[in-house]
């Protein structure tokens, strides 16, 4: 191919059109990239990339140095370089020639320099972006109809909606610009209005239901209609312990295959396993002895195999009430927490992978149907944490468990290298209520009992940008 043949720089490399030349002379032109020095020289001043390679030389390097396809070696290379450009030493080419030239064969073409250069210059543009402060717009006060504290703040995928629930039983649902929509309650039979309190719901996305934890020691599961309006569907009976904390989990290739856990005020942490969940969760009675439009299960009857579509298993885990649970399908395990230092955090593994099995007796007219059976392992892997921990979120990104101490520490867990933690975030002065991962930007943030948030590096471990008063007051520790 003809030098005049030859396509752009951008072009060259995979990018097309003007608008990808111009990121490219972005790039060039980012502030502070890193040099191509090692590092035992990291002290010395180095020349760095966007002033030892400007977009003019890179076209002369293409059109002269690599015309016709060329590749150069590490002597051609240097001397090309030395008589045609003014910056730089022998020192710094020779390691840029290094760096390029990763098959180490001794020659590299303009693809193998222009595709290093790119990515170069991408990860420390990526870098820079990830560790920016993030600026913050005023805060907006959203209206409401909760009198109390409100549980959780859900968005419901299938509606493009959120939906927010308080402890006396108000449901609020709204919109993306966050402006109420609808309200709703969800009352219980088994106690009277005043005395209703509700400790946790969670949203059921694979087949549109709600389940809400009351402290009548049962989980009540309704169906959402297509108009936002509640459809009593279930109600879980029979508990020993009051369920405390909620979490809900399909599998996206199979929605059928779902896991609704709980923990309780007694520590225990326990799990239904669907699998049908989208046609029905489960099995309805053969014959109706009532006019019931929902249906009451109890507990033991799923434990003792009453029901084909649905198992349970339970297990004891923490000392004091199970603060969350979580069921982190890429380990195949469940996660739990409690401020009981001895029994923090607690990991009950299941049977790698399960057993899948053909039963067709779960739908009638599917004679094919498998289903997943689930067990859980013997033994569980306990944690111990000065004054245990609050809550903690998983990221799949870097395989990290993060958890709230109410030691004010915020600690960064190997799942499967428990003896000791991967970091420490130390800066919290009071406990550490909540931690979510903010995935695509390798931070984690925090939030305190002093109402403080700040926003943390995964990979550095620094605290990047500490928010104070700009929450609302109210009652101590609530969010």
């Amino acid at each position: 191919m003809s030098d005049k043949q030859r396509p752009s720089i951008a072009l060259s490399i995979g990018l097309k059109g003007v608008a990808a030349a111009s990121k490219f002379k972005g790039l060039l032109n980012q502030p502070s990239l890193s040099s191509f020095s090692n590092p035992e020289d990291a002290k010395e001043e180095r020349i760095e990339i966007q002033n030892l390679l400007r977009l003019e030389d890179l076209e002369k390097l293409r059109s002269e140095a690599f015309s016709g396809n060329k590749s150069l070696s590490k002597d051609q290379f240097i001397s090309f370089l030395r008589q045609t450009l003014p910056r730089g030493s022998n020192r710094d080419y020779d390691e840029l020639f290094e760096a390029v030239d990763v098959t180490k064969e001794g020659r590299i073409s303009w693809d193998n320099l222009a595709e290093y250069i790119v990515l170069k210059l991408t990860d420390s543009d990526d870098r820079q972006k990830a560790t920016t402060i993030p600026s913050w717009k005023g805060g907006k006060s959203i209206k409401n109809i909760h009198r109390d504290s409100i549980k959780r703040i859900q968005h419901m995928d299938s509606f493009g909606r959120y939906i927010s629930l308080s402890r006396e039983g108000t449901i609020c649902i709204y919109n993306d610009d966050m402006q109420v929509y609808k309200d709703l309650s969800a009352p219980t039979e088994n106690c009277k209005l005043r005395d209703l309190w509700i400790t946790d719901f969670v949203f059921m996305s694979n087949n549109n239901k709600i389940a809400l934890a009351y402290t009548s020691k049962e989980i009540i599961i309704f169906d959402m209609s297509s108009k936002l309006e509640l459809n009593l569907s279930y109600r879980l009976v029979g508990m020993e312990g009051t369920p405390f904390c909620l979490d809900y989990w399909f599998d996206p290739e199979n929605p059928d295959d779902a896991i609704l856990s709980w923990g309780d005020v007694k520590g225990n942490v326990h799990a239904i396993f669907f699998n049908s969940a989208k046609i029905a969760l489960i099995e309805r009675p053969a014959q109706k002895t009532t006019n019931a439009e929902y249906t009451t299960v109890q507990l033991a009857d799923i434990a003792n195999g009453n029901y084909k579509n649905a198992s349970y298993a339970t297990y004891h885990a923490h000392g004091e009430w199970t603060r969350k649970v979580k069921y982190v399908e890429h380990l195949e395990c469940f996660v739990s927490c409690s401020t009981d230092a001895k029994t923090a955090l607690v990991f009950a593994w299941l049977e790698k992978s399960g057993l899948t099995v053909r039963n067709p007796n779960i739908v009638r007219d599917r004679s094919n149907y498998s289903i997943r059976v689930r067990r859980l392992r013997e033994g569980r892997n306990t944690v111990y944490i000065e004054q245990g921990v609050n809550s903690f979120d998983y990221s799949r990104n870097f395989n990290l468990i993060a958890t709230a101490g109410a030691n004010y520490q915020v600690r960064l867990w190997n799942p499967f290298v428990l003896s000791k933690p991967n970091g420490t975030l130390i800066g919290h002065m009071r406990s550490v209520l909540f931690v979510q991962f903010i995935h695509s930007r390798g931070q984690v943030i925090s939030f305190s009992k002093d109402k403080i948030l700040r926003i943390w590096d995964v990979q550095l471990q620094i605290c990047l940008q500490r928010l104070a008063n700009i929450f609302p007051r109210g009652p101590e520790g609530k969010k």
